[in-house]
């Protein structure tokens, strides 16, 4: 196992302690409430862009970040899914503020 692998284990521990703690339904409507947010945003307003803009990213770190835990435990078809979902939130942030 990396040093890297080691270190975010052990930084993402305390969160997942947490995560875990909450009703299995928090995170999934969470996500989806920023999802919404963020693509329902006017780009056109200003408040509206940084609102969209951020809403995205932060579901697609919280998406590479429970990726990046779970990889040694994914087959190839289900790694190359989860990475896609990830690049399209990105790109969905990236291209449309």
């Amino acid at each position: 196992m990396s040093d890297f692998r080691k270190r975010l284990e052990k930084v993402s521990a305390p969160y997942l302690v947490r995560l875990h703690a909450l009703p299995r339904w928090v995170l999934p409507v969470v996500l989806t409430v920023f999802l919404l947010i963020g693509l329902l945003a006017n780009p056109a307003q200003p408040a509206g862009f940084w609102i969209g803009f951020f809403a995205l990213l932060f579901i697609g770190l919280v998406l590479v970040w429970l990726l990046a835990l779970s990889w040694p435990l994914l087959s190839r078809s289900s790694k190359v899914l989860r990475v896609l979902v990830a690049l399209l939130i990105f790109y969905a942030a990236f291209s449309r503020f």
